[in-house]
Order: C-alpha cells, then sequence, then structure tokens
C-alpha cells in the first residue's frame, strides 16, 4: 500500500490521459508558456496600452512603460511578472486588495503628485532607473572617488 502511486498498473481510461501523459503535458505546457515570453519574446512580457496608444509622449511612457516606467495600464500574462511580489495563490483574496491599494496610493498618488510637482528636484532625474546620478541629473562617475587601489574616502566627504 505505501508504494502503491509508483507500482500499480494504471488502467486507460477511453477518454482520459494518464498519469505519465499529464504530466508530460503539463511540462510542455510550461516550457512553452516560459520560454516564449521570457527568452524568444521578453518584449510581449508586459504590453503597455499606453505606450501603445501614445507613442511620442513622455508623460505616457513614465507612466505606461512597464520597463521605464510605473507600469500602469500594462498587461501581461508572464507569471514571473505576476508573482514579482510572491505567489498571489499563497495570499487570501483581502490581503492581496490591501497590498495592491497601499501600492496604487503610494505609487500613483503619492509619487506622481510628488514627481510632477518636482519635489527635492525630482524631474531632473528618470522617474524608473537603477542606476546612480549625481545633483545634475547626470549619471554618476565613479571615477571621481575610485582610484586603481582603492575607494578614496577624502574625496567622498
Amino acid at each position: 500500500m505505501h508504494c502503491r502511486a509508483l507500482h500499480e498498473k494504471e488502467k486507460r481510461q477511453r477518454r482520459g490521459h494518464m498519469r505519465l501523459q499529464f504530466c508530460l503535458m503539463t511540462f510542455v505546457w510550461s516550457f512553452v508558456y516560459y520560454i516564449v515570453p521570457g527568452y524568444l519574446f521578453p518584449s510581449i512580457s508586459a504590453i503597455s496600452f499606453l505606450c501603445l496608444i501614445w507613442k511620442d509622449s513622455i508623460t505616457a511612457q513614465q507612466i505606461g512603460s512597464g520597463l521605464h516606467g510605473l507600469g500602469l495600464g500594462s498587461f501581461t500574462l508572464d507569471w514571473a511578472t505576476i508573482a514579482l511580489s510572491g505567489s498571489p495563490l499563497a495570499y487570501p483574496a483581502f490581503a492581496i486588495f490591501q497590498m495592491l491599494i497601499g501600492f496604487f496610493l503610494a505609487v500613483y498618488v503619492a509619487l506622481l503628485l510628488m514627481y510632477y510637482n518636482n519635489s527635492y528636484d525630482a524631474k531632473r532625474f528618470p522617474i524608473i532607473s537603477a542606476h546612480t546620478f549625481d545633483s545634475e541629473g547626470q549619471i554618476y562617475n565613479f571615477s571621481r572617488i575610485l582610484n586603481q587601489d582603492s575607494f578614496d574616502i577624502i574625496r567622498v566627504a
């Protein structure tokens, strides 16, 4: 009885699939579902309707782009993008709605108000970026504080 799952012969049903066939089909469809948006066509992992409608608008790019903006109005079927903050299947619906409301208020209300009112000279910098910038809004030149031997703390202070 304890090895029944591995050693029992399975009778093939007339219109159904065997467990091994189901497992293989799940593997193939999962592979296709991840490889197409993740490797072959990464540009379809998040489609922004704002960016498609207003292609030349900087404001639409800042608000709508999922890569260089806030991602408002973006659509995705990529599970890696959907589950970025944890699997949505693991949390109850009320917790997900609370996270979404807090995120919406922090990002789409507070951040946009501060950015477009130019708080702390925010318009010098891109709204979303992984780069480090200096006080003039240019990408920071690390060679100003780093030399060949070590980190020069005197220039930083």
